[in-house]
């Protein structure tokens, strides 16, 4: 059974995000989404505002990240995801890192490709659980900015491109303003579209992950690994929206079905009840390698004890003070 489907953002907000006129059926990017199950691909007016309006709704659940609709605000530090394809560009960037951090270039692959995945895959996982709608993860169309420490804090959208649900107010035309043409995937259903949210997410960093891989002896389970982390994690960050203690890990484990075999060393969970009401934390399918860099082990360490885990979230939930999660 498929989980529930709340509408947990503003509705206003979704409504000011929408295509005013379906007029014919079209490519997407180049990609040829007409072959995809369950997918019909269409033409429409997208309202630039009313993504960024929906990215604005979810930002909570991104943690310390956020993410924008257009270009970047300056060019400070903001670089072109497809440019990370260019080995030059790639070894810059790993550079940074190991400086930053005194790391090797395990440690430093590692570190990248969580921070790295967790700009990518945040936005396109808080909006699918939270408006059911999956935006376009084309590299050529997403900037990603590099904090002075290596790691990524933001994202912009540079186009308003998403896969939609065939009952979303955008596809019902609830968006009069007159706003620039761009395409449109219209999902037949939740599964489809969950199987949209994982081809997003894996086509935009399965090249990355191929050239990380060449830069250290870590292997792909590792790798993905880190990816499959970092989704888990906006999976549950996503109850700061919806107040859902459930729908999260729910949707995670759908998602992870979706997603496998790439995504294969996911996390699993730990539930337990503090201060009268449910949690869930995570355990990694991987390791992260901090405690090379930190000589302690993160909190989600798949070499961490149950017992000791536990206790270590319960403080951690603690230090946040009020709404306070596991992750």
């Amino acid at each position: 059974m498929n989980p529930p489907s709340p509408l947990a953002a503003d509705p206003a907000d979704l409504v000011a995000a929408g295509v005013t006129e379906v007029t014919s059926v079209t490519n997407l990017a180049g990609t040829n989404l007409a072959g995809t199950a369950g997918l019909t691909v269409v033409a429409g007016t997208a309202s630039l505002a009313g993504l960024g309006a929906t990215l604005q709704a979810v930002g909570p659940a991104l943690d310390h990240r956020w993410a924008i609709v257009g270009p970047p605000p300056s060019p400070d530090g903001w670089i072109r995801a497809s440019d990370l394809l260019d080995p030059g560009r790639l070894d810059e960037a790993l550079a940074v890192v190991r400086e930053h951090h005194q790391a090797t270039p395990e440690v430093a692959v590692s570190y990248f490709t969580a921070w790295y995945a967790a700009t990518i895959v945040g936005p396109a996982i808080a909006t699918f659980v939270l408006t059911r709608r999956v935006p376009d993860l084309d590299p050529a169309e997403i900037w990603v900015h590099c904090h002075e420490g290596g790691w990524f804090d933001a994202t912009a959208f540079h186009r308003p491109r998403m896969t939609l649900l065939p009952g979303d107010p955008a596809v019902a035309g609830c968006a009069p303003e007159a706003t620039p043409t761009e395409v449109v995937a219209v999902a037949a259903d939740l599964e489809a579209l969950r199987a949209r949210l994982a081809e997003e997410i894996i086509g935009h960093l399965e090249p990355i992950i191929a050239s990380l891989r060449r830069r250290a002896r870590l292997g792909l389970a590792a790798l993905w690994g880190a990816v499959a982390a970092q989704c888990g994690r906006t999976f549950l960050l996503t109850e700061r929206v919806s107040r859902d203690p459930h729908l999260g890990r729910l949707e995670a484990d759908a998602f992870f079905a979706a997603a496998a075999p790439t995504l294969r060393a996911r996390p699993t969970w730990q539930q337990f009840i503090h201060h009268g009401r449910c949690y869930t934390g995570m355990r990694r399918g991987s390791c992260c390698l901090a405690h090379r860099v930190t000589e302690e082990f993160c909190t989600a360490c798949p070499f961490v004890a149950a017992p000791e885990r536990e206790s270590r979230l319960r403080e951690w939930i603690d230090s946040q003070g009020p709404g306070g999660l596991a992750v």
